[in-house]
């Protein structure tokens, strides 16, 4: 029992914690870079800048979509955040490894589905570069951070975490059964 309730709390702070995390780091974003030059978090590696993007992910099509375009993508946006959380909703007898890539995708979803109706766009202002090996075009924000990461978990669930087919534990079932007759 304990067990269950440490995992639905876990699964709370994954998707609220998350959801607030980038919440208020663009409300950060917002207040300290907007007008300011953008700023060298880690040489080399990390600054931090604003960017308005009134497009998609990672700042792909931004200022590129007409009013319509705009309306339809909050509108895809709300309807993969329904059948999103109704995913969850029906998947929580599955194991928390299995629910983290979704819990993130959750959290980015609605983390850049409430900013169109906050400020009319989406606050980026995360911009990654490796030195000269990687210069990232686009500013980013967490929620995109965390749908890339949770993508990069889902891969890994299937790839490396993946339980045996069907086949392989009927398999090993009915060795196991010849084995005790």
């Amino acid at each position: 029992m304990q067990h269950k309730i440490l995992k639905y709390v876990l699964i709370i702070v994954i998707a609220l914690g998350g959801l607030s995390a980038d919440f208020f780091s663009k409300k950060w974003a917002l207040n300290h870079l907007r007008n300011a030059p953008q700023v060298t978090a880690i040489n080399g590696i990390l600054d931090f800048g604003f960017a308005k993007n009134t497009g998609m992910v990672f700042g792909i099509l931004n200022n590129k979509m007409n009013s319509s375009s705009k309306n339809f993508l909050v509108i895809t946006r709300i309807i993969i955040l329904i059948a999103l959380t109704v995913f969850i909703a029906m998947s929580l007898k599955r194991t928390l490894v299995y629910l983290s890539p979704f819990l993130l995708f959750w959290a980015g979803a609605i983390g850049n589905i409430i900013d169109p109706f906050l400020y009319g766009f989406v606050v980026d202002f995360i911009h990654i570069r490796l030195f000269n090996l990687l210069n990232w075009p686009f500013f980013f924000n967490l929620a995109d951070a965390y749908v890339t990461i949770g993508i990069g978990l889902m891969l890994i669930n299937e790839f490396f975490l993946k339980k045996p087919s069907s086949d392989t534990q009927n398999s090993i079932k009915s060795k196991t059964v010849t084995l005790n007759l």
